[in-house]
């Protein structure tokens, strides 16, 4: 038996794996590959991923059934045969990494000694990642802080030497199967992760896919603004639909100032801060010197100065949000 477990990392395109994986399930079981549905939500098996991790972070909606009860689902869904993969999928393995507790819970489902463990991985460069994160932090975790209050206390998230490391412990070395997702800009992550986990791309289906919508940086203050209110995290991210919307609505206008977080000067120096381990990952897991693409020059200077949330915008976002939430 093959078991595949693909980690994330975060804002790596898992949501759009996820769901190719859900929309897919015939197919991948005709190819020997079973996606189980253990309190799938979302596409993925992110309850499994918290409840392996001890619990549910302040962020996340708690479901009702217990990691016994999880468990017992996966259990009973290798035993229903036909196939000769296992393949979970949930980038909280990554954020609350419990390779352990998740090989008993595999063992528990049904795992030999002799059965084959991959653990997938997309790694991001750390400056897309930073930003990426940022905006999702901000836009559903409730995060109020600044970007760089955030990049400061999120800075370890990224250290992929580290946070790879007790996988590598776990599992050894060779299980992990790693991809560079900032090299697939103008990819795609479903066609690739197909590859990774050798499965041909011929029996499925690949239409466009709707990115992960972003808040652009104004109304991402607006966001923060309401984070400060001492609201439950899903009342905070009541709007946020809404905000992706005008975002969306708004883009290209003057409406809105969407200055980057980052310079190509501070993009390079942030993934100067990682040189060490980004060289061992790439040294010891893909056999190369730079595990990424440098930064490019071709990135301009952002400018010095923003004029910020106005209250004029601050105008604009309620008068679209009664709008839109009367309408």
């Amino acid at each position: 038996m093959h078991w595949i477990v693909h980690i994330g990392a975060p804002k790596t395109g898992s949501t759009a794996i996820q769901r190719f994986l859900f929309e897919n399930r015939e197919s991948l079981l005709a190819c020997g590959v079973r996606y189980p549905d253990v309190s799938l939500r979302g596409y993925g098996h992110h309850d499994l991923a918290f409840l392996l991790g001890g619990g549910y972070p302040v962020w996340a909606t708690p479901q009702d059934r217990t990691l016994a009860e999880l468990g017992a689902a996966l259990r009973d869904a290798v035993r229903a045969g036909g196939t000769d993969t296992v393949l979970l999928s949930s980038e909280n393995f990554y954020l609350y990494p419990e390779p352990a507790t998740l090989r008993g819970l595999l063992r528990s489902a049904g795992m030999e000694a002799d059965d084959r463990v991959s653990i997938v991985c997309y790694l991001r460069r750390q400056d897309e990642a930073h930003v990426s994160w940022y905006n999702q932090t901000v836009k559903a975790q409730g995060n109020s802080a600044g970007f760089e209050a955030s990049v400061r206390r999120d800075h370890g998230l990224w250290d992929y030497a580290e946070r790879l490391k007790p996988w590598q412990a776990e599992f050894g070395t060779s299980a992990l199967i790693l991809r560079d997702y900032t090299a697939l800009a103008s990819g795609d992550v479903r066609g690739d992760f197909l590859t990774a986990i050798g499965l041909p791309h011929a029996p499925f289906a690949l239409p466009p896919v709707r990115p992960n919508e972003r808040i652009n940086r104004d109304i991402l203050d607006f966001q923060r603004l309401l984070n400060r209110l001492p609201l439950k995290v899903a009342q905070k991210r009541r709007y946020h639909k809404h905000l992706i919307a005008l975002t969306a609505a708004t883009a290209g206008d003057t409406v809105f100032d969407d200055t980057p977080f980052l310079s190509a000067s501070q993009r390079a120096a942030l993934v100067d801060s990682y040189a060490q381990g980004n060289a061992s990952v790439a040294r010891i897991f893909l056999d190369r010197e730079d595990l990424f693409a440098p930064v490019s020059v071709e990135d301009n200077e952002a400018p010095s100065a923003r004029r910020g949330l106005t209250p004029a915008k601050l105008a604009f976002i309620v008068r679209w949000l009664i709008a839109h939430r009367l309408s």
